[in-house]
């Protein structure tokens, strides 16, 4: 016997389906800072990588400079990927790298997002298009 749907029901289901899309880009939306939160005067940092993940929705490397331990935020995984920065890049604990970007704007926090990463003799550019 096949169940009985009243039209109000459906409506609600899409609703509710409508909602939970709408909650999640607005959440997503918030994690995603873009370039706002980050001064405009160009910033270097040099050090030591502690820790890497390549994946979304930025990439991240805490790196020890200067007895510091900094988020270096790099692109999205397919910016990251067309620009080189892969696992098969080889970046490992240990590493030392030269990030190129801007340095967060707003109080003691230690965080640069990344424009290029520099890594020995190989550069990754990340967002070609900014200077």
């Amino acid at each position: 016997m096949r169940k009985r749907v009243f039209p109000f029901a459906r409506a609600l289901t899409v609703s509710g389906v409508g909602l939970a899309l709408l909650l999640g880009a607005s959440v997503s939306a918030n994690a995603h800072h873009g370039w706002g939160w980050y001064g405009g005067e160009p910033f270097e940092l040099t050090g030591t990588v502690e820790d890497i993940n390549l994946g979304g929705p930025h990439g991240l490397l805490k790196v020890r400079a200067d007895g510091q331990l900094w988020d270096v935020v790099l692109a999205p995984p397919g910016r990251n990927a067309r620009a080189g920065l892969t696992e098969a890049a080889q970046i490992g604990i240990g590493t030392e790298i030269t990030a190129r970007g801007h340095r967060w704007k707003d109080g003691p926090r230690l965080e640069i997002k990344t424009e290029r990463l520099v890594v020995g003799d190989h550069t990754f550019d990340l967002y070609p298009n900014r200077d």
